[in-house]
Order: C-alpha cells, then sequence, then structure tokens
C-alpha cells in the first residue's frame, strides 16, 4: 500500500502530504490490529508499526518519541511535500535492514519462575464482569506476566549499529519496541531501555549464530 500511495498520493492522500500519509497509515494499521492481523514468517524486512519511528530516530540522529512523521518534518523545515518523499526515501532504506548474527538463549525453569513472579515487570489486563447480556470493563487491573509462558530469548544484530529483543512463547513471537545499542544492553537489567534480565533475571547459555534472516511458524507480535 505504501508503494502504491508513492505512485499517486494526490489520489489516496487528497494532497502531496507527509501528514496525510501518516492519518492514512495510522487508519490502516488500526485496521490490522482491531482485526488481529498477524504476520508469520521470516521476520525481515521489519514490522513498521513501532521499527519505522525507531529507525527514522536512528537515521535523522532525533531520538525523541514524537515520532516519524514529526522528526521528518521538522528536518524539512514544516515543508509537507518535501517530507513526504524524504519518508520515502528513508523508508526504502528502512526496508533494506537485515540480521548480521543473533543469539539465543532457552529460558531455564528459573528465568520463567522469575516472569511469573512479577516481581520486576508485569503485564497489566482490565478485569471484566460479565452481567447478564453485559460485559463491564471495571475500573481495576488484574496483574499478569509480561510473558505468557515463555520459552526461548533471542538478541539480534541488525545491519545497522542497533540490537532488537524478542521473546518466544508457546504461541507467538513477541518483540522489543525499541532498539539497544550494544549485545549487553538488550541482555541486561538496565531499567530503560529493558532488556531480558529485566523478565527473566540473569540468563545463562547465550549462543550465537550468523544469519540475515529468521524465520518463524508462529505469529510475531510487536
Amino acid at each position: 500500500m505504501i508503494d502504491m500511495i508513492r505512485k499517486r498520493p494526490g489520489m489516496y492522500l487528497g494532497s502531496n502530504s507527509i501528514t496525510a500519509l501518516w492519518h492514512f497509515i495510522n487508519g490502516y494499521l488500526s485496521a490490522e490490529w482491531n482485526l488481529g492481523v498477524c504476520r508469520k514468517g521470516e521476520l525481515f524486512p521489519l514490522p513498521f508499526r513501532w521499527y519505522m519511528h525507531e529507525y527514522t530516530g536512528y537515521r535523522l540522529k532525533c531520538h525523541d518519541t514524537s515520532g516519524w512523521c514529526n522528526q521528518i518534518l521538522r528536518s524539512c523545515d514544516e515543508d509537507e511535500e518535501t517530507a513526504l518523499w524524504k519518508f520515502y526515501e528513508i523508508y526504502d532504506d528502512f526496508n533494506q535492514v537485515r540480521m548480521k548474527r543473533y543469539w539465543k538463549a532457552v529460558l531455564s525453569e528459573y528465568n520463567i519462575a522469575w516472569n511469573n513472579r512479577m516481581k520486576h515487570a508485569c503485564s497489566l489486563r482490565p478485569k471484566i464482569r460479565e452481567t447478564g447480556p453485559f460485559v463491564l470493563n471495571e475500573h481495576s487491573f488484574i496483574k499478569e506476566p509480561v510473558y505468557m509462558n515463555p520459552l526461548a530469548v533471542y538478541v539480534i544484530e541488525l545491519t545497522i549499529p542497533a540490537y532488537i529483543l524478542a521473546v518466544e512463547t508457546e504461541n507467538d513471537i513477541r518483540l522489543g519496541r525499541q532498539f539497544f545499542m550494544s549485545p549487553d544492553e538488550a541482555k541486561g537489567n538496565q531499567l530503560f531501555p529493558e532488556g531480558a534480565e529485566v523478565y527473566f533475571g540473569p540468563i545463562d547459555g547465550w549462543k550465537e549464530f550468523n544469519a540475515s534472516n529468521l524465520s518463524f511458524d508462529k505469529n510475531i507480535v510487536v
């Protein structure tokens, strides 16, 4: 869809505007999210939803949370059309990012128990109460482990100076949403960004592999 818009942006967006493109893509991704659309198979190219922002920050040396649209627009002096074509330049490079190598560790019973204790990290799920034909979201939350039934953890070195974290569970592959600056940071237990040991405690048995891609027969979730 992004490549189709490149050919005729006015037809899809109404104008040659990066902000219009941002709204279009957000609507598209929100529809996928609400419908539960997931991808399986090869990890690369990286999922657009989160990593385009991270990659844009890397390219523009602008590490803030304003999003790829605002970052590119500022770099183009708020010129919407110039920023639109700058987006495509960065997007083409983003799609070329691959993997140099990765480290994998199968989680021990100790690591899984650390995750399940939720002492250092947890997820909060809204408490739901069914009343006859109605389902109500109560104003309270249930604590859950960040990862349900985790099996293994991956630290992936990219062909740019960055690393990402992935956790394999029984049901899916869950990717971290930020770039790390070193493998030790991705493996470690710093408070931010959160490395693997925040969730699983000290991890032994990391094994290194050389590869340009990874393929999974499970849903890849960011």
